[in-house]
């Protein structure tokens, strides 16, 4: 419920709520304790009209309980006036605290209603706006490279433009989804892939792919990933280790790892902070894969271990005896 809508009916109820649990504890024996029914309306009035009016019935309704218990049952004597004006005086702080703590908590659900309603909206102004400069990127390359007798290198830039933008437009798609809190939302289609195509992909689509060392075993590794989901993420965690380390190569290592398929990024830098890759771990956690991070103490610096399940056929030459040697973990 929400404040501003029929607050005079609020307003009444709360005042025969009051009066009603004063009648009820007057009717009934004084070792009956009727304190907690006193905030029903002390947190209604709070909670639809406001911190002030919860106030007021605070200091209402402990008055209502110091005439219901002293004058009306006749016990002034049995107890002094500063015993009665303690009882007063504790009831009223209790149900003041309880009538403002109401009306920030409805204050702070109320902010972060409107910050979310805020979050829809934009969400909503991002998948409608951000896909036409990207398409427009997209028309543009296509269109002047059909038009345009161009040579194999300038047809070359035009491929990694169309290929930049189609990045742009699956990250775009990703980031709206996970927007929506909606990890559902992350569209993977999963076939079987050569992941050293995938690998050498993310390498080679970086700018600084001249500082990135690939190496990988002799079996070639299939494994059931989204190609461009997990592409993303390999550029994702490529593009951290060189921010942080501008002068230090990139080495990626490929190798079969049991039933598994191992990619290690490694270079040497400091350690790498699990804030750093959280998109890249949805998107591998997304393919099916688990994440390592490795220290920066470890003898090929600080790295980031992907682990993909290799297909049917590859896991069962894994499980043979000669198979698990060969590809032992390597040390």
């Amino acid at each position: 419920m929400r404040r501003g809508n029929g607050g005079a009916a609020i307003l009444l109820l709360s005042i025969v709520l009051t009066v009603l649990v004063g009648l009820l504890d007057y009717l009934t024996p004084a070792e009956l304790d009727f304190g907690e029914l006193y905030m029903i309306p002390v947190i209604l009035a709070a909670w639809m009209i406001g911190r002030r009016t919860g106030l007021v019935f605070a200091v209402a309704a402990a008055a209502v309980e110091f005439v219901v218990d002293s004058p009306l049952r006749e016990t002034v004597a049995a107890n002094p006036i500063a015993v009665s004006a303690w009882n007063v005086l504790a009831t009223t702080l209790v149900l003041a605290a309880l009538a403002v703590i109401t009306d920030i908590v409805y204050r702070e659900r109320e902010r972060y209603r409107l910050l979310d309603e805020e979050r829809v909206v934009l969400l909503r102004v991002l998948a409608q706006e951000l896909p036409r400069p990207l398409r427009a990127a997209d028309w543009f390359a296509r269109t002047f490279e059909d038009a345009i007798s161009v040579t194999n290198v300038v047809k070359a830039q035009f491929a990694m433009l169309r290929h930049a933008t189609q990045e742009a437009t699956f990250l775009a798609t990703d980031l709206l989804a996970l927007g929506r809190l909606r990890l559902g939302g992350l569209s993977f289609t999963r076939t079987p892939s050569d992941l050293r195509t995938i690998v050498d992909d993310a390498a080679t689509e970086s700018p600084n792919h001249a500082r990135i060392i690939v190496s990988a075993a002799a079996d070639q590794l299939i494994a059931a990933v989204d190609p461009d989901r997990l592409r993303h993420a390999i550029s994702s965690i490529i593009a951290r280790f060189i921010e942080q380390s501008p002068y230090e190569p990139v080495t990626i290592l490929l190798r079969a790892s049991g039933h598994e398929a191992a990619i290690e990024i490694n270079s040497r830098t400091r350690d790498i902070a699990p804030s750093d890759i959280e998109f890249a771990q949805l998107l591998v956690a997304g393919n099916g894969g688990r994440m390592i991070i490795i220290p920066a103490g470890s003898p090929r610096g600080a790295g980031v271990a992907i682990y993909l399940v290799r297909t049917a056929a590859e896991a069962a030459a894994a499980a043979t005896p000669s198979a698990a040697l060969e590809n032992a973990p390597r040390t």
